[in-house]
């Protein structure tokens, strides 16, 4: 536990400018947004069904309301998380201060953990406003609490491996538009892969799809508990966090 000091220091850090406000508040705002708007759409078919029952539609608040909001803040994530693990590393290659990062008794593995669970911490502000939501929906309606947890499960999941790529992308660079920019991409690449699973062959179908992000939290957002998802993300963030330390280790060698 000796990365417990460069957590609170990376923690502190992130309050003290205005980084995490901003992307807590923006993300709050767009995901309210599309709260409310799935709320709206799920209000006004409820009365057309109760108006014309012979329609035969059966409305489902957590399918209709959960599944989607679990989906879209999924996205939102691939857009924002860019922004929290931008400055990680390439901040304190900028500044020098790196090498006197390396000056302390702590082990690569400590730096890196140390950065990782500062930022997963605020990704987990960001994913726990929607509670607030939920708990308000919950008073006027029943929703399937393990849809609820399985949705969670998956934002958390994949979002500490959108967080490895980002420290991978940031140990790479001293800038941080680059490093932004470069991991947004790899993210957005990783979750459209599916697409090719339908263009390509189909030797390299069940590869393009098992690499893509989208799939294995298609499962979770729709409540499917699969243990091939969770070692999936699992083995995504530690083969990316193997390779952050080994530019660690290299940065450490020539220094």
């Amino acid at each position: 536990m000796r990365f417990i000091p460069l957590f609170k220091k990376e923690l502190k850090t992130y309050f003290i400018s205005p980084i995490a406000y901003v992307v807590l508040i923006i993300f709050g705002l767009i995901t309210g947004y599309i709260f409310y708007a799935l709320c709206a759409t799920f209000h006004l078919i409820s009365l057309r069904v109760s108006t014309y029952p012979y329609y035969g539609y059966k409305v489902n608040p957590t399918e209709m309301i959960a599944t989607p909001f679990f989906y879209n803040m999924a996205i939102t994530s691939l857009f924002m998380l860019p922004i929290l693990t931008m400055r990680l590393f390439s901040e304190e290659k900028r500044t020098d201060t790196i090498e006197l990062l390396f000056t302390y008794p702590l082990r690569d593995i400590d730096i890196m953990l140390g950065k990782f669970f500062a930022c997963l911490l605020i990704y987990l502000f960001m994913i726990g406003i929607s509670i607030i939501h939920f708990s308000i929906l919950e008073l006027w309606t029943d929703l399937e609490k393990k849809l609820l947890l399985n949705g969670y499960l998956g934002l958390v999941l994949q979002g500490a491996a959108f967080i490895s790529i980002g420290i991978f992308i940031s140990s790479l660079t001293e800038n941080q538009i680059i490093s932004a920019t470069v991991t947004f991409g790899l993210l957005l690449l990783f979750w459209l892969l599916n697409w090719l699973s339908d263009i390509v062959g189909e030797k390299y179908r069940e590869i393009f799809s098992y690499i893509s992000f989208f799939g294995h939290y298609d499962n979770f957002s729709e409540g499917i508990l699969d243990t091939r998802d969770i070692v999936y993300y699992l083995s995504f963030i530690i083969f990316f966090q193997f390779l952050t330390l080994r530019i660690l280790s290299s940065k450490r060698y020539r220094g």
